[in-house]
């Protein structure tokens, strides 16, 4: 198969490539920015049987984000229609649904957009990766200290994602596979906690609780029947891509 990763240059997006390319499919890798304008993605997906869009927004406020998500989506149905793209996979969240979240509701829209249109399309929804407590502590920290949201996640290896993305996009479309997540629930201060004291980084660590509103307790978690893919958070702190957070921040 011929896939293109809409996203390339995103968290999941390399992941997403390698998975693809150790599958035997040729790919193409497409940057966030590409669809927003559909002269540049048009020549890109030429020839391409499916897409992998796992592009996301630069900005968390519910405005922007839902402009570039339906944006993206419009021009991925759009094009891939004129190109005869036969299945769109789309990657989103886990509790996106009855939130008050302006970042969620843009994904609720990005769902609906990507459905709209010619090209049978496929939502995967995963719980928020492996990486989102470190990356929090990188983006936050402040001399000693770094701050981290109040919330419960069951995180997931975003490279356990990727795979998964390459089967889906593989069959046909099904409308929505079950959610995605890792093995276990946790606190993102715990896991964050973890972050810091696996890899020695002598911070102190507060709790953000105004940041991300509108979530209940659970919301974040997967439903019943969910796919559980390792590796564990606990295997995960040995990983190269754990280690990258550090010498990135």
């Amino acid at each position: 198969m011929r896939i293109a990763v809409a996203g390339a240059d995103e968290l999941v997006g390399p992941h997403v490539v390698e998975a693809a390319r150790g599958r035997g499919h040729a790919v193409v890798a497409l940057a966030g920015v590409d669809l927003l304008d559909g002269a540049g993605s048009s020549a890109a997906l030429e020839g391409v049987d499916a897409v992998i869009d796992v592009s996301n927004s630069t900005s968390l406020d519910e405005e922007p984000a839902t402009r570039f998500f339906t944006t993206a989506a419009a021009t991925l149905q759009r094009v891939g229609a004129e190109r005869e793209v036969r299945h769109i996979v789309t990657l989103s969240v886990v509790g996106i649904d009855d939130t008050g979240f302006g970042y969620f509701r843009a994904k609720a829209e990005h769902e609906r957009a990507a459905r709209s249109g010619p090209v049978p399309a496929t939502i995967v929804r995963a719980t928020h990766f492996h990486e989102f407590p470190g990356q929090l502590v990188g983006r936050t920290r402040d001399g000693d200290h770094a701050t981290v949201f109040d919330l419960r996640v069951q995180t997931v290896a975003a490279t356990a994602v990727a795979a998964a993305l390459v089967e889906v996009a593989e069959r046909p479309a099904q409308g929505r596979t079950p959610d995605i997540a890792g093995p276990e629930p946790a606190e993102v201060l715990d896991l964050a906690r973890a972050f810091v004291d696996h890899f020695d980084l002598r911070l102190e660590l507060r709790t953000d609780e105004h940041t991300v509103t509108g979530i209940a307790e659970d919301g974040l978690l997967p439903r019943a029947g969910a796919t559980i893919l390792g590796p564990s958070y606990a295997e995960w702190l040995h990983s190269p891509e754990a280690a990258a957070l550090v010498t990135d921040g």
